[in-house]
């Protein structure tokens, strides 16, 4: 008796899930794309970051059936997180903002999205302390940007 009211909510719970039309994100069509022309404008240091790790993961200029044209637009804004009882800056908030604009040349299907990461750094007292934590925290948006990129590319080409 106990295991005819365990199966039945299972049973109706499988069947839903099975019938709904579910199924598993892949990634595997990577290896069918190919970015023949990447244009990028904004600040240059996140765009050649952006556009190197693009081009190794999207087979830049490979003859691939599916080819696509990418633009990007990304900036970069700093602003003041925190002030100390003297009412000096003691973090920073570092965000960067990127407008992504595909072109799917096949299908002649054209699809734009827009980004945003955010990340902090604190203030040290010696200046070049401080620059290192900035671009030790550009570095780690910028690679979670790339990577983000690329997934909503490949997601919004299925």
């Amino acid at each position: 008796m106990i295991f005819k009211k365990i199966s039945l909510p299972a049973l109706i719970i499988y069947i839903f899930l099975s019938g709904c039309g579910f199924k598993p994100l892949t990634i595997n069509n990577i290896n069918n794309i190919s970015l023949i022309k990447l244009d990028m404008t904004g600040n240059k240091v996140i765009n050649f970051k952006i556009s190197n790790y693009l081009k190794q993961t999207l087979n830049y200029n490979k003859n691939n059936p599916t080819k696509i044209m990418v633009e990007i637009n990304s900036k970069k804004e700093k602003s003041i997180k925190e002030k100390n009882n003297k009412n000096e800056i003691s973090k920073y908030n570092l965000e960067i903002i990127s407008e992504i604009k595909v072109n799917v040349l096949e299908d002649n299907k054209e699809f734009s999205f827009t980004l945003k990461k955010l990340n902090e750094y604190k203030v040290n007292n010696q200046f070049s302390i401080t620059i290192q934590n900035e671009k030790k925290a550009t570095s780690e948006i910028i690679k979670i940007l790339s990577q983000d990129i690329t997934k909503n590319i490949l997601l919004r080409m299925q």
